[in-house]
This record gives structure tokens, C-alpha cells and sequence, in this order.
């Protein structure tokens, strides 16, 4: 009888609280009907007559209750309250099934320890929990997502864990359902940003809330890790590399440990490290002789008590260089510079230095060419002719030697192409030789000086800066230690050029002493520019390195220094047909994606090609894909490659041009079984922390997980939910009004009134 004169239950009413959903300016009209009500209900105190104060009373009690009962009606009334739903809301449960889950922690044993007693079809508690409440869905994850009935198809083997993708699986496989949450248990490691906050928006969007729970321990207390290594693409034969590694470590401050360094299993490195708090930086200098696709690995000593060992080596893809890089070295006049460059650089099969040298108006001197036809005309004046060379050397030439369209050309060359420019000084380089306002200025890594100081010279003594100390052009003997002593016993050398100021993004390398405001002279910088390097060097007679008093017959310091600042400059100079992996380790059946830049003779970009990529295994066997075209990058072709087996992998570009195969540089490609699982293995609790919030759900520690359940239910997806119940409509009101205006005119009838 309750619920058919109320609508709803008791309980409701005993567990709910009274709302109303009126706007502002309807609830402002309120006290006006409370003024109305009282108007009416005093105004039949002032009724004369045959009533008495009895009759004006009980007539004004009825018509006011009367009146209320309306105006109860009319302002909406809602009752709030939280109930069950009718139907169990549907809960997907993702589980992490990478090799990462094997990892052991100092207290919960290994991580995927947890998921075998919390979800197991008949013993797990947390399982059982949230069947009670919901319908449970279960997914595995890794390199990719699948659906599974219980814990029995985890086999914690896979060599990635994208989270991601597993979010965006599970949501599609439950749409359409009454979806109450995503729960995902996970160490959170390995994680990409770039679609997250996509995906994160589209499920608060959906109102689908995800609640992580985060395996693992977020800082190791015993471990020592090599997170990083960073070598260049590719170097010439015979050219030093510089590694810079970096080491993270808990636990063993101040202990030393060995790094070795292999190459296909041959030891070129080997060093005693002290280890620092946190993480730390080294940089390698390395020897290259093997031509082609290296690999290099390092490892560290692994302690007893480690809790990772196998973080401790760490793979690096290098490839070296054979071929030979052509310069071109323009004089304006007559000096002994190009000479000795030239002499530098003569026994090195990877470098061939060009010369060209103005002796009178339209007179020039050529050196070192190919063919009768090079240089003929001096400088070059097309892009297919100044585009064949891979750097240019400027020595003292004015500005006046070089038209506009040379000068454009030259920035073309390096922006464009990515070719090298070195400026060195001389009477008629820099501000000497007017080129302050030139467009050569623009492209320089130094501030010149407004005013040009035809006057000016100086001996100068030069000193490495910090940054040159771990150069690989720079390092002038075998060790660090040896390269620093030899740059304070060099000779000093001659500027005519007064630079003191570099742009802003060019590093110093070499300088001379500082004025009395502490500004020293420019003795070499250099920056990047476009695809290309630009170096300023701006000192007039480096040969002195060579053939002063004090420099021994043997020494061999400037062929050094010349040999390996031309190598550097030129050998990150693209080819026509180039190649660049997105990885050059992954997990056996792992994806990487092959990138290539393809170019026509002039460099300008090739828009309509089919390069082929081409995996070669150890055994010969080829996978072979067409790269299809950039939609928005001409030039540039992409593919995507699957990997299924583990072992080291040979891979190029091919394309077929005017009956020939063109072809690029090989890389290697290592695929493991577990790829780099054991690094940064850590528990990211950041982003399982991110992920639970933005998407209005809850991170738990393992310790906590027996709160999610109670987490789940109260959401506004969850097993109970917030229900908001109309109240004007309830019978009892209808009945209540209907009372009270009969029962007023009953009494108007029985006491004779009007």
C-alpha cells in the first residue's frame, strides 16, 4: 500500500535525501508563492459575517495545506538515492603478460605471483569479489591483446606490453555493454606517450573508468642498470666514435665495476669505473676498422645481490663507412694552408680534398680533380655541380669572389643537401672580407664583428673547451688524458680575425685567451644548420701544428686533427637512398618500421619511387615489403616489418632505377626473445597513477587491491547507482489534494457558509 500511494519503497525514502532541479530564477519565484499562500490563507481572517475566528481558521488551514500541496508539485521535487542496478555491470580485467612479470620483488615474490593468487579461477579472492558484483571479462597483453576465459593462458613470455592498444582492445570488445570499469594490473613499464592522452580522453568521454593496479617496486634498492647508449648512424672507416653511456644504479655507491666494450665478441674497451649516487654519464672514444654494420655491446660487472643482472649489457647499432667523401677547398689566394690540408688528408682512403685557387682575375689553380672539366669555370655556378661534393672548405676568399646566386647556392648545399661547411680565417674571410652583411653570415655559428680590423693579428694560444675534450675531430692522442696534455704544449697560431662572440646554439670548441672583459677569442665553433654542419676556424695558419720548431719530424698531430675534423664533417652527410629503423633492437615477433628517404641527382626529393625494404636472415633467407609513399613528406617512404624469430638481421633499401638496383647501406636489427624488457623494468607508477586519474578511476598498490572492489561498485558505472526519482507525481499527492478540498467544502456545507 506504501509504494502505491508514494511510487517507491520505504527505503528510499529512509536512505534518500529530497532535491530539487529547479533553475535559480524558478527557485527566486518561491518566496513570492510562500507571500501568495500567506495573502490568501490572513485574507479570510478579515471575512465578516456569519463566519467566526473557528470557521476563518479551519477554512484557511485547509486552503493553505491545499495550496502547499501545489506548490510541492510544482517545484520539482526529486528524491536521490543510490541503489542497485538491475543489471551486473560488465568489468574487462587486463592482465600484463609480458616477460617483465617474472621479475621478483623483495616482498610479494615475483609479479606475476600476484596474479596467480588474486585471479585464480578457484582460490583467487579478488577474482571472486568482483564476480559477485559484476560480469568479468578477462584480457591478456603484450605485443598484442587477446581475450581469455581464465589465468591458465598466461604464459608471461612476450617482449612488450602495450598498454595502450590493450585499453583500445577492450573497450571495442565490450561496446555496447554496460560497461562498469577497466581494471588493469601491470608493472606499467615500457609505455609510449605520444596516443595516450587520445585514448585517455575517449574513455572519460565514454564515462568508462580505469583502475590500475601497479606491480612491482618503483625504485629498486640493489641494481645497476646501462639505460642508455648513443652512438652515431654511420662513420667512416677508421674514424673514432665517441659512445656516450649512461649508467643508473641503487645501492652500491662509490663501488667500482668494469665496462667492456665488444665488437662481435672482440674487446675493443675496457675501463675501471667508480660508480656515482643516481645516474651517471660517460663518453667512450672508440676505434672503428670493420666496414659495415657492427654491433656493439657493453657490459657492466653484475653484483651477487642484484635484483636485475640482466640489465647490465646493453646492444648498439653502428654502421662504418667506406666510401670516400669528396671536399672541395676554395682559396682566393695563394697561402700554404690547402697545401698541408691536402697533405693531411693524402693516405686516407675515405677523404679526397679538392683544390681550387684563384691567382689572378678569372685565373684559377685546380688540384686534386677528377676530370678535365671540374672547376673549369671556378667555383661552381649549378646545383648538380657544387651538390657533388659532400663539404666545402672556405679559406681567404672575399666576398666579392662569391655571387648572390653562389652564396644561396652554398646554403642550399648545406640546409638542403646536408653538406659540410668549415670557414676558415684569413685576410679575407670573416668581417675582413666583408661578408658581415653577406648571406654567408646568416649560416655562420659566430657573431662577426661589425667593423672589420684589416690590421689585426695575434698570436694566440689555443685551449680546448669542455666540450672539446670529448669531440671525436678533437681527441688529438689515444686516451682523454693524452689529448688534453698534447693541447697545452701545441704552438700557438695566427688569427686575423677578432671573432669573440658565438650564435646562440653553437658550441665552442677551441678558443684563445679572454680581454680584460673576459671575452676570448673564437678559435673554433660549430652548429647545425638545416641537414647540414657548419664549423668556424677561424685561424690563418694551422700548419704551424706541422712544421713549427718545436713539433717533431714524427709527430703527426695536424694530419691527425685534419683527418678527423673532416671525417666528422662529412660523414653524416646523406645519401641519394638512405635508410633509418624506429628500432634497432626488438622482441621476437615484434613490428619495426623501415624509413626511407629517396632522392633524385640534384637531392630534391623523389616523389614518385618503390623502394623495397629487405631483411636478410642469417642464413640468407630475404622478407622483402614495398614502402609506400609519406602522405605529407615528399621523398620519404615507410613500410612496417614483422619479425618473428629471434637472431641478428641484415637490412636495406633497394630501388630500381634506369635498369640498375640502387641500393642503400645495411643496418642491423637484433630481435630477442625479450627485447628490453629487463630495462626501466621498474614499476611506472606515474603512469598507471595518470592513466587511473584522467579517466576518473583509482590507482592501488598490490598491498591495497582489496579496495577496489568496494571502488568499482560506487562509480557511477559500478554495480550501485545513483538514481534521481520524480516526486510530483506521487499518488498521495493527488489523494491529499483531493481531501482537502472536499473536506473544505464538507465544512462550508455542514457550517452553512458561502
Amino acid at each position: 500500500m506504501f509504494e502505491f500511494l508514494f511510487k517507491y519503497p520505504a527505503e528510499y525514502f529512509a536512505e534518500g535525501r529530497f532535491i530539487s532541479v529547479l533553475a535559480w530564477w524558478q527557485l527566486a519565484l518561491l518566496p513570492l508563492a510562500i507571500a501568495t499562500l500567506a495573502f490568501i490563507v490572513l485574507g479570510y481572517f478579515k471575512l465578516r459575517g456569519r463566519t467566526r475566528n473557528r470557521d476563518r481558521m479551519a477554512i484557511a488551514l485547509l486552503r493553505g495545506t491545499a495550496l502547499a500541496v501545489i506548490v510541492f508539485s510544482l517545484s520539482r521535487p526529486l528524491l536521490e538515492v543510490t541503489a542497485q542496478m538491475p543489471q551486473p555491470g560488465v568489468v574487462g580485467v587486463l592482465l600484463d603478460n609480458s616477460i617483465s612479470m617474472g621479475l621478483a620483488d623483495a616482498q610479494l615474490g615475483t609479479r606475476s605471483d600476484f596474479i596467480a593468487q588474486q585471479l585464480d579461477a578457484e582460490s583467487g579472492s579478488l577474482l571472486r569479489d568482483l564476480q559477485q558484483s559484476f560480469d568479468v571479462r578477462l584480457f591478456k597483453f603484450g605485443a598484442e591483446t587477446k581475450a581469455i576465459s581464465d589465468i591458465g593462458a598466461m604464459d608471461y613470455a612476450d617482449g612488450d606490453s602495450d598498454l595502450i592498444e590493450a585499453l583500445r582492445f577492450a573497450q571495442t570488445t565490450m561496446q555496447g555493454e554496460p560497461i562498469a570499469g577497466l581494471i588493469v594490473i601491470s608493472d606499467g613499464a615500457l609505455q609510449p606517450d605520444e596516443p595516450l592522452d587520445a585514448l585517455l580522453l575517449g574513455l572519460r568521454s565514454a564515462r568508462i573508468p580505469v583502475y590500475s593496479i601497479g606491480l612491482g617496486e618503483s625504485r629498486y634498492s640493489r641494481d645497476i642498470e646501462i639505460s642508455q647508449v648513443k652512438l652515431p648512424d654511420t662513420v667512416l672507416s677508421g674514424s673514432r666514435v665517441m659512445a656516450e653511456v649512461s649508467i643508473k644504479q641503487q645501492g652500491y655507491d662509490g663501488l667500482p665495476v668494469e665496462l667492456l666494450v665488444e665488437d662481435d665478441s672482440r674487446i675493443v674497451h675496457k675501463q675501471q669505473i667508480r660508480l656515482r649516487p643516481g645516474t651517471q654519464s660517460l663518453k667512450i672514444p672508440l676505434a672503428t676498422a670493420d666496414t659495415g654494420p657492427r654491433q656493439l655491446e657493453f657490459h657492466l660487472t653484475a653484483m651477487d645481490d642484484e635484483q636485475v643482472a640482466a640489465n647490465n649489457s646493453r646492444q648498439a647499432m653502428l654502421t662504418v663507412d667506406d666510401r670516400k667523401m669528396r671536399v672541395l677547398y676554395y682559396e682566393g689566394e695563394p697561402r700554404f694552408e690547402m697545401k698541408f690540408v691536402r697533405r693531411a688528408v693524402a693516405d686516407d682512403d675515405n677523404l679526397g680534398v679538392t683544390g681550387l685557387i684563384r691567382t689572378a682575375d678569372a685565373k684559377y689553380y685546380r688540384v686534386g680533380i677528377e676530370s678535365r672539366e671540374e672547376l673549369r669555370n671556378g667555383f661552381p655556378i649549378t646545383r648538380d655541380e657544387l651538390f657533388a661534393y659532400d663539404a666545402i672548405i672556405l679559406g681567404s676568399v672575399e666576398n666579392s669572389l662569391l655571387s648572390r646566386e653562389q652564396q644561396n647556392m652554398i646554403v642550399e648545399f648545406v640546409s638542403e643537401r646536408g653538406g659540410g661547411l668549415l670557414m676558415l680565417g684569413g685576410r679575407h674571410a670573416f668581417s675582413e672580407g666583408g661578408y658581415r652583411d653577406s648571406v654567408l653570415q646568416q649560416i655562420a655559428p659566430v657573431v662577426m664583428p661589425e667593423q672589420a680590423q684589416t690590421d689585426f693579428t695575434q698570436q694566440v694560444k689555443i685551449k680546448p673547451t669542455a666540450a672539446a675534450l670529448v669531440h671525436p675531430a678533437l681527441l688529438i692522442a689515444d686516451s682523454n688524458e693524452k689529448s688534453i696534455a698534447r693541447w697545452l704544449t701545441l704552438p700557438a697560431l695566427t688569427m686575423v680575425n677578432p671573432i669573440r662572440r658565438i650564435k646562440p646554439g653553437a658550441t665552442l670548441l677551441l678558443s684563445g685567451p679572454a680581454n680584460e672583459q673576459g671575452d676570448a677569442y673564437v678559435a673554433m665553433a660549430w652548429h647545425r644548420y638545416g641537414r647540414g654542419k657548419v664549423v668556424a676556424f677561424p685561424v690563418q695558419n694551422s700548419w704551424n701544428w706541422q712544421m713549427h720548431h718545436e713539433i717533431g719530424l714524427e709527430d703527426q698531430t695536424h694530419e691527425l686533427l685534419w683527418r678527423q675534423l673532416l671525417r666528422w664533417l662529412t660523414e653524416t652527410v646523406p645519401r641519394r637512398l638512405s635508410l633509418d629503423l624506429s628500432a634497432q633492437k626488438i622482441h621476437a615477433g615484434g613490428v619495426v618500421e623501415l624509413r626511407s628517404e629517396v632522392l633524385q641527382a640534384d637531392f630534391s626529393a623523389q616523389r614518385e619511387a618503390a623502394p623495397r625494404g629487405v631483411l636478410t636472415a642469417a642464413d640468407g633467407s630475404e622478407q622483402v615489403i614495398t614502402l609506400g609513399a609519406h602522405p605529407s613528406l615528399p621523398g620519404i617512404y615507410a613500410g612496417k616489418l614483422a619479425v618473428a624469430d629471434p637472431g641478428d638481421y641484415l637490412v636495406h633499401v633497394e630501388l630500381d632505377e634506369q635498369g640498375a638496383v640502387t641500393r642503400s647501406g645495411e643496418t642491423r636489427l637484433l630481435v630477442t626473445r625479450a627485447g628490453d624488457e629487463y630495462f626501466h623494468s621498474e614499476m611506472n607508477d606515474k603512469l598507471l597513477r595518470r592513466i587511473a586519474d584522467q579517466s576518473n578511476g583509482n590507482f592501488f598498490a598490490a598491498k591495497d587491491a582489496g579496495k577496489l572492489v568496494a571502488a568499482l561498485e560506487n562509480n557511477d558505472r559500478g554495480s550501485r547507482t545513483l538514481l534521481r526519482l520524480d516526486l510530483w507525481d506521487m499518488p498521495i499527492l493527488f489523494v491529499l489534494l483531493i481531501t482537502l478540498l472536499c473536506a473544505e467544502w464538507g465544512y462550508r456545507r455542514w457550517r452553512s457558509l458561502a
